[in-house]
Formats: C-alpha cells, structure tokens, sequence
C-alpha cells in the first residue's frame, strides 16, 4: 500500500468492482479513451489488473480517500499489452471519478 495525506493506493477488494464499474461506464470519465465499459468489460479489466500484480509486483491499484474510504478510481503504473515502437515500456495511468477531478 502507498499512503498519503489524503489518499490510500491499495490491493483491489471485491467491494470495489460495483463503484469500478459505475466509474467505467461514466460517458466523462471514458470520453478520450475506447468507450464507457460494460459491467462484464470491466470485471475483466479488473481481473487483468489483478493479474498484472501477480506477475509484475505492480499495478493499477485502487485508490480511497483517507477520510472517509471512498473508492476514487485507481492510479498506478503497469506494463502495456500491445506492442508499439515505444514499447516495451511501464505506463503511468489513473482513472478518477469525476467528481474528484480538480
């Protein structure tokens, strides 16, 4: 786990998957990425990340708001899949919910 002041990175829980899945079907979270995902979309991409972890030691982890445990989306670093002139490579990413966007 990575702890600040004001927010919890942390190893995925299956309470996350409900709020995950509300966080990718949202039109604005996903608008410059493929598409808002559907529940099963991103149930797999949650079993992706989790096996990201397994096998590299890293990953896209969940991220909470230490006051109040709120689950914000996740941010983290991870291998990509597909191949590219830049590749291989590690890429920094993260996923908000809006409202936390400043």
């Amino acid at each position: 786990m990575i702890s600040t002041p004001r927010l919890l990175l942390r190893p995925w829980k299956d309470s996350d998957r409900d709020p995950f899945a509300r966080l990718n079907a949202d039109p604005e979270v996903m608008e410059f990425l493929t598409s808002p995902l559907s529940r099963s979309e991103s149930d797999h991409l949650l079993d992706r990340i989790n096996a990201h972890l397994a096998q590299h030691g890293f990953t896209f982890f969940a991220a909470e708001l230490r006051e109040n445990s709120a689950f914000i989306g996740f941010i983290g670093i991870a291998r990509p899949s597909f191949q590219a002139h830049f590749t291989p490579c590690i890429e920094i990413g993260w996923r908000l919910a809006r409202r936390y966007w400043n």
